[in-house]
């Protein structure tokens, strides 16, 4: 009869223990979630007062009068130091593409995609300073078609992002004659808009990589056809758009008759993983503890309220300093100008789940559909997920893809494992490692141009099957 009677002695301080510390996991965490996102509220307090944009904003060349008929230069000689500078200068100071645009000289033309399930998708056309909109028609018809689109947590000025023109690849395109576009994900800065759920609600942020190859890159692409009234297009992905699109062609036999070539920049499929073993720690562990440290909306909102408090000195030593903690980028092949310029735009959000969904494809290390099922394969929680008999989630079928490629990736990228890549691949396809490249130096890189651009364009200039 004493087992008994321990027992019944003990239990209810077994529990009174087990439910303080309970307790104190949640609060713990609460204060973690408290410190993350209290910024947010107060940014959505003071932007008004701190952040009120003291210049007018320029609208895009196909809704409004300003600059339609003239030829607009560039508004700085960039082959001087002072017109660097100045160029520079006006480049973070920018509200959004448009301004960025202008700033080089030429025109974009603003559209907008609404996709299958709903979502409101911002594109943009770069076209010359010579053309105008009585002569838009005649001046690209015919025209090979290119569409560019983003890596994660970014959006389209990226591709605009280089200190000179010449870092800049859409441009280049536009001189030689193609007719550009720059794609946007759901939900960055761009795209947040649909055509019921408010942005302020969890089920407007409820996505990942699924619906971006399911709608945003299928229906963009569509779109665009339409629109040129051609039948293919050219497709360039950078990172996560790599991705996408590689995603989409998997699941879309009539998507692979739509693009004729598909040309991957630092293309993200299957990544290592990250560097440090704290950071680490949140690709291994359940979904449900990310959505409870950063909420069930947009990832780390508050980044442009940290940016505005730090200033753009500390601000850039704060991105080096996270991407070697990261991913262990050095960003040596990138200028100083490149980083002033680039820093201040680069980021734009995206979805919590969507952030999860890669790191359920590094856990797995299968470039798979997103796990809804339980701890959804964290390596933490035994037995959990996609690591069990019982389930096993459905991959994107990219060995069905037949769509010529060429894959161009730095060889010091941490991100890439080329050779996971290329076993998932059954479609002709080149591949181009450059020595000491990381994952920003294919669009940022010094010697860009030569290395990257020059390769691009070249392809894109063989006539494909």
């Amino acid at each position: 009869m004493t087992v008994p009677e321990t027992v019944s002695e003990y239990t209810p301080l077994n529990s009174r223990r087990w439910w303080i510390l309970r307790i104190s996991i949640n609060l713990l965490l609460s204060l973690v979630v408290t410190v993350v996102q209290l910024p947010m509220y107060i940014y959505h307090c003071v932007n008004s007062l701190l952040f009120s944009a003291s210049q007018r904003r320029q609208s895009p060349d196909n809704i409004t009068k300003f600059m339609q008929e003239e030829i607009v230069a560039p508004l700085f000689d960039s082959s001087s130091t002072e017109g660097s500078n100045e160029l520079e200068t006006k480049i973070v100071e920018a509200l959004d593409i448009v301004d960025i645009v202008h700033l080089h000289g030429y025109k974009v033309h603003e559209h907008v995609v609404q996709t299958r399930d709903g979502y409101l998708l911002a594109i943009h056309r770069i076209v010359s300073n010579k053309v105008t909109p009585s002569t838009i028609d005649l001046r690209l018809s015919g025209k090979k078609v290119v569409y560019l689109h983003h890596g994660l947590l970014t959006n389209s000025e990226i591709f605009v992002l280089g200190d000179t023109k010449e870092k800049c690849l859409p441009f280049l395109l536009v001189d030689l004659g193609f007719d550009v576009w720059l794609g946007n994900n759901r939900g960055n800065k761009y795209s947040r808009k649909h055509i019921s759920l408010s942005p302020n609600s969890n089920e407007f942020w409820d996505y990942s990589l699924d619906q971006f190859a399911m709608f945003d890159i299928p229906d963009t692409v569509s779109y665009i056809l339409g629109a040129t009234k051609r039948e293919k297009l050219a497709y360039i992905g950078f990172s996560q758009g790599s991705a996408q699109c590689l995603a989409a062609l998997s699941l879309s036999p009539k998507l692979g008759e739509q693009i004729e070539l598909f040309i991957g920049l630092s293309p993200a499929m299957i990544p290592q993983g990250l560097c440090h073993p704290l950071t680490s720690l949140f690709v291994y562990s359940a979904p449900s503890f990310m959505f409870r440290l950063f909420g069930k909306r947009a990832i780390l909102p508050s980044v442009v309220f940290w940016q505005r408090i730090f200033g753009p000195a500390l601000y850039e030593q704060v991105v080096d300093r996270s991407l070697i903690i990261l991913f262990g980028w050095k960003s040596k092949n990138l200028s100083k100008a490149q980083k002033t310029v680039g820093y201040p735009h680069i980021f734009s959000p995206t979805s919590v789940k969507s952030v999860i969904h890669w790191f359920q494809i590094i856990s797995s290390g299968r470039f798979q559909m997103y796990d809804e099922g339980g701890a959804a394969g964290s390596k933490l929680v035994p037995l959990s997920g996609s690591s069990t008999k019982t389930h096993r989630v459905a991959p994107f079928p990219i060995q069905t893809i037949s769509t010529p490629m060429l894959l161009i990736y730095g060889e010091a990228d941490s991100l890439i494992d080329m050779v996971k890549t290329r076993d998932n691949l059954s479609c002709p396809c080149e591949v181009v490692g450059i020595p000491s490249y990381e994952h920003m130096d294919t669009l940022w890189a010094d010697d860009v141009n030569s290395k990257v651009f020059d390769r691009v364009i070249n392809r894109l200039m063989e006539p494909q099957i």
